[in-house]
């Protein structure tokens, strides 16, 4: 009676239309984020969807773009992988921030803790991989 069901066919991901989605969806959710701090609680306008689109379509090309680098980086370049992408969140945060019209500086801290947090969490993943990711 220790049986277990078996995957079904054609439900899971494969890493290459995971490696597609999840960036997809990362820019839709990054451009929703941006356009609804930009509105300042007022109703949606052209502004808001263009910043929404514009934001979302970048952040989604640049994450698919440093995926297939780094996939293509396997094994090799661990600290320049790491940084590339600490440079991509702590760039990305910082730009949500500002948005919200609170002080640059603040705004700058913020992106330089969340790229140094990025940057240790991924140096360790890619450090401490059995196999080359």
């Amino acid at each position: 009676m220790a049986q277990h069901a078996a995957p079904a066919r054609g439900m899971s991901l494969s890493p290459t239309s995971a490696g597609v989605v999840i960036p997809v969806i990362t820019g839709v959710l990054y451009g929703f984020w941006a356009a609804n701090i930009q509105r300042f609680g007022h109703g949606v306008t052209g502004g808001n969807v263009a910043l929404g689109f514009v934001t979302g379509i970048i952040v989604a090309a640049l994450c698919l773009g440093i995926h297939q680098w780094s996939k293509q980086q396997a094994g090799r370049h661990i600290g320049l992988r790491a940084a590339t992408w600490a440079a991509f969140a702590g760039i990305a945060v910082g730009f949500l921030h500002s948005l919200a019209n609170s002080a640059i500086i603040w705004s700058i801290v913020l992106g330089l803790i969340v790229a140094a947090s990025t940057f240790v969490a991924t140096y360790y993943r890619y450090y401490t991989a059995t196999e080359p990711v």
